[in-house]
């Protein structure tokens, strides 16, 4: 996918959802607004122990949708305003092996609590956002202490950007259709696979923000605006 339609599926996304969101108001104008929900009625309709996930991802979804779509925006701004810096392909790793070791450790437990927090968001606190924090940390570790030729080589190899863009283009697919009230089943209360698109949805993000992260962190190591 060219660079160039980005920021025009971005913004198409974006105009989607404020004429939604304009609809909804209008049409929230002429109906009688319901009670809030109970706590035990979230559970029954969501079918998830973590209450906080079918609230950002499904009753707030608006919200969630617009912060992504900010997110894929900066990502975007930051890529061009530094695409004409020279890059430093000779950039100096850490000399302390003592501290590469430890920060490497400390990148492979953000990685597992990344991965911990997207899968099981639902079930417990944690979600997509948290967890693309937690995997975007572990990256910035490896970058920042002796691994940054090899994991701006695993960013080409694996075309994070392109998977990045997939990401996001998939949640707001995936959020079109959750708005227009289609859902997975909700499944057995408890398990992994349970909740609809809700895990799905935390997976996304927490893939976009960690690999908009990586992105972005690489950009300004590379060009040397973290000096």
């Amino acid at each position: 996918m060219s660079a160039s339609l980005m920021p025009l599926l971005a913004l198409l996304g974006l105009l989607i959802t404020l004429a939604r969101t304009a609809i909804g108001l209008v049409q929230g104008m002429e109906e009688v607004v319901p009670a809030p929900l109970s706590v035990h009625a979230l559970v029954d309709q969501f079918g998830v122990p973590n209450l906080v996930t079918p609230i950002v991802l499904d009753l707030r979804l608006y919200d969630t949708l617009g912060e992504v779509i900010v997110f894929t925006l900066a990502s975007m701004g930051v890529h061009h305003l530094l695409s004409s810096e020279d890059a430093e392909h000779d950039l100096k790793p850490a000399e302390d092996e003592a501290a590469v070791v430890l920060f490497r450790l400390g990148a492979i437990l953000n990685t597992l609590i990344a991965v911990e927090l997207a899968v099981r968001g639902h079930l417990s606190p944690g979600g997509g956002f948290a967890a693309g924090v937690a995997g975007g940390t572990a990256l910035a570790l490896v970058l920042l202490f002796g691994g940054s030729a090899e994991a701006t080589g695993a960013y080409r190899r694996i075309h994070a950007k392109t998977l990045e863009e997939s990401a996001v283009l998939m949640f707001i697919l995936l959020s079109l259709v959750l708005l227009e009230g289609f859902n997975l089943p909700v499944g057995e209360y408890g398990a992994v696979l349970s909740g609809g698109l809700l895990p799905i949805l935390n997976v996304l993000v927490g893939l976009k923000v960690t690999l908009g992260s990586w992105g972005m962190i690489q950009q300004f190591l590379t060009t040397n605006q973290l000096h």
